[in-house]
């Protein structure tokens, strides 16, 4: 749940935050399930299946040792014999790094640093709060009657009404200069309100606005990623083009991706020993998301 947030002149990630608050004893619970003990015996088979196909993708850094509720009836795909390189920055001077692909702000990335990212054939993903920030430039047209509770921990955000017309279209607008600017897709952040209380909102919620989200991206050329959210991946695989996690080791959510044949990009702000095979995991240290970042080998 990353966004441009200050801490000590930081720009920190959110989840890492909202995560740690998370009931320990029910996600122990949840594990224990006998749907996630069926989907642990998919990754298996799928992973020895793959493994004389799979292949860590190639970077120009060095390997470096540093740190959602599956469905039991979708069909496990063949994934990819290699996995996408990318990259995410929101604060401070781009660091253009040649991956495939990188994540920057809608907003506050630069007309340079956007043009030197394209010039070396990287892809830009534009990242935006599918919520309600404050300091943002349209934050004006957002109705208070749709907006919801806080986002625990962060000032000045507020989650949204989702099936509000008024809603969708500054979302849609979001769009509209995301294709503007030259983007390759987005990546929506917050989709996973369903798991807060204060939000207002429930799965069901969350596939309908991710579809909608999704299906308006497509309209306008764009990508659409799911952020998170591992809990609707069954319900909204088909619209899908790639996925990004924030610390699906630390808390346990690579078993949910076993079933997607799209690129999975994931964030640890930990150190790991490895990541996991099907995954491009990359660590930043303390969640600051400035040009600083490892790439963890599977």
């Amino acid at each position: 749940m990353p966004k441009t947030w200050k801490q000590n002149g930081h720009v920190t990630s959110s989840k890492c935050v909202i995560k740690c608050r998370r009931n320990e004893s029910k996600i122990d619970k949840w594990r224990k399930t006998p749907m996630i003990s069926t989907m642990r015996c998919q990754s298996l088979i799928h992973l020895l299946g793959c493994l004389t196909t799979l292949i860590g993708c190639s970077s120009s850094e060095p390997p470096q040792a540093v740190h959602g509720a599956p469905s039991t009836t979708v069909a496990v795909p063949s994934r990819p014999s290699s996995v996408p390189t990318w990259s995410i920055q929101y604060e401070g001077a781009i660091v253009p790094r040649g991956k495939d692909y990188h994540i920057v702000d809608l907003f506050d990335v630069s007309d340079s640093d956007l043009a030197a990212l394209k010039a070396q054939g990287t892809r830009a993903i534009a990242y935006f709060s599918s919520q309600f920030e404050d300091w943002r430039r349209d934050s004006g047209n957002f109705p208070s009657a749709d907006l919801r509770g806080s986002l625990d921990g962060w000032k000045g955000e507020r989650w949204v009404n989702t099936r509000s017309p008024t809603i969708r279209q500054i979302m849609l607008d979001r769009m509209d200069y995301a294709k503007q600017r030259g983007f390759y897709g987005v990546d929506c952040d917050n989709v996973d309100f369903y798991e807060f209380s204060n939000s207002g909102g429930s799965a069901a919620d969350a596939v309908d606005y991710v579809r909608f989200l999704a299906n308006a991206a497509h309209a306008r050329g764009l990508k659409f990623g799911l952020k998170n959210a591992t809990g609707i991946i069954p319900s909204t695989m088909d619209v899908i083009d790639y996925y990004v996690n924030e610390e699906a080791h630390q808390y346990g959510d690579t078993e949910a991706y076993a079933a997607v044949s799209k690129p999975v990009f994931n964030i640890e702000y930990k150190p790991l020993p490895r990541g996991t095979r099907g995954m491009y995991t990359i660590y930043k240290s303390g969640a600051v998301m400035d040009g600083r970042e490892v790439y963890v080998a599977p």
